[in-house]
């Protein structure tokens, strides 16, 4: 991205003296810092980078001449995750790595080199998922703002450098919020609350990620499985576990979903493609959508038009709404999430008035 400093960090080691000046800072203010994220926000990171630095909402993004992006994205963009705990250890003493830091960050710098691109030797179901075709490509940005979800997934997994580790597999542990995968993002301007909810569930479908169990969690992570509302202890679901990209099976969305990053995936699409009781397990929060009548009243009303397998959108959310006794809106999100479900076979039409 045009850090002038780039070329500094990726070589540190022969730079030492050099760094030894730009990272200069309070060890008061940063020794209790537990994730990069803090400790960026706490140092003069643009100075170090080569970027110029501002704050929105508290949240310091670094820019050069060509875009703005949130500060670990690109901190790591000039150093590679394999090699930020000794950066740290050399240049922030007084921060405490959690004792499986090597680990995770050695599971992300792996994960990380397998990016899809066009040219790379990624399987074609990753390259399907994650690469737009063409500039032209209709799910272009909900391809762009997935990939970048997934990397902001890997990066959160190397934001927390101090701490307890979550999971009972080392490095592998990552708690995941919109605050938290806001602040990752690489192009943040892109993301809205409903696309990266969205974004995550299909990065489970495919097996990215997949939530943790609570015989996988350590005490630290079943203590940010819960939380304590109003004497109440809700469960939250939002400590999952990181797993290798190339061990991910990203056909379960390509061969199964339309990708679209509007409309989130109902209960029993899911229980179709991973099984009932997998989908329970794992997707223990979605309880909303399309079920199978209403599966089978929206084949009906494409069936009675006699345009099989086509329909125009119109014609489907008014006898969805009808039948259902629901509301236009509604009737046309379960239609949104009918036209995800590949097997239907379904194309969605806007009825032109001439």
């Amino acid at each position: 991205m045009g850090y002038r400093n780039k070329e500094l960090l990726t070589n540190w080691q022969d730079n030492v003296d050099k760094l030894t000046e730009l990272t200069k800072h309070s060890t008061t203010r940063t020794a209790r810092k537990l994730r990069l994220s803090d400790m960026l926000n706490t140092i003069s990171a643009g100075k170090i980078l080569g970027a110029s630095e501002h704050k929105i909402n508290g949240r310091k993004l670094l820019s050069t001449h060509s875009s703005t992006t949130n500060a670990v994205p690109a901190f790591l963009d000039c150093l590679a995750p394999e090699k930020l705990p000794a950066f740290l250890k050399a240049f922030y003493p007084e921060l405490l790595l959690r004792v499986d830091y090597h680990q995770a960050c050695k599971i992300v710098e792996s994960n990380l080199k397998q990016l899809p691109a066009k040219r790379s030797k990624c399987p074609r179901e990753a390259k399907d998922l994650f690469v737009p075709t063409s500039k032209t490509d209709l799910r272009r940005d909900d391809k762009k703002l997935l990939l970048d979800c997934w990397m902001a997934i890997n990066y959160a997994t190397v934001n927390q450098f101090a701490g307890a580790p979550l999971v009972k597999t080392a490095g592998r542990g990552v708690y995941l919020s919109w605050d938290l995968i806001n602040s990752m993002l690489k192009y943040p301007k892109r993301a809205t609350r409903n696309k990266v909810y969205n974004a995550l569930q299909l990065l489970q479908i495919a097996g990215f990620i997949r939530l943790a169990q609570d015989d996988e969690l350590t005490p630290a992570g079943l203590k940010l499985q819960t939380v304590n509302k109003n004497g109440v202890t809700v469960r939250k679901n939002n400590v999952f576990i990181l797993n290798d990209f190339d061990k991910a099976d990203p056909k379960l969305i390509t061969d199964n979903l339309r990708l679209d990053l509007t409309t989130r995936v109902s209960k029993v699409i899911i229980e179709k493609i991973l099984g009932i009781e997998n989908a329970k397990k794992l997707f223990p929060l979605v309880n909303s959508g399309v079920d199978e009548a209403t599966i089978a009243r929206f084949q009906q009303a494409v069936k009675s038009k006699g345009l099989t397998p086509l329909a125009t959108l119109n014609d489907a959310v008014g006898s969805i709404r009808s039948e259902l006794h629901i509301s236009a809106e509604q009737a046309r999100l379960y239609v949104n999430q009918l036209c995800q479900y590949k097997a239907l076979h379904l194309i969605k039409l806007k009825k032109q008035m001439q």
